[in-house]
C-alpha cells in the first residue's frame, strides 16, 4: 500500500531488529527516506497514508514510535 502513495520515496525498508535486547520491546521497523521535506509532508497528509494509520496504527499496535530525522548535514560534519 505504501507504493500506492504517489510521493517520491527512497530506500523504503521494513524489518525486525538485529538485537531485540536494545529495542525496548519493539519488534518491527518501517524506515523511509524523502528527498525533500515537502515530499514527507505530502506523504503524511495523503489519504492512503491516513488509511494505513487507521488500519494498522493504534489501537491495533499497542505502542508506536514515530520520529523524523533531518539528514541534510554534510558528511564532513558527521
Amino acid at each position: 500500500m505504501i507504493a500506492a502513495i504517489p510521493v517520491p520515496k527512497q530506500d523504503v525498508r521494513v524489518g525486525a531488529p538485529i538485537n531485540a535486547a536494545t529495542t525496548r520491546g519493539y519488534d518491527i521497523i518501517l524506515s523511509m527516506k524523502f528527498e525533500k521535506i515537502e515530499d514527507f509532508q505530502a506523504y503524511l497528509a495523503h489519504p492512503k497514508h491516513l488509511e494505513l494509520l487507521k488500519r494498522y496504527g493504534p489501537p491495533l499496535l499497542r505502542d508506536m514510535i514515530s520520529y523524523q530525522v533531518d539528514g541534510t548535514a554534510p558528511r564532513s560534519m558527521l
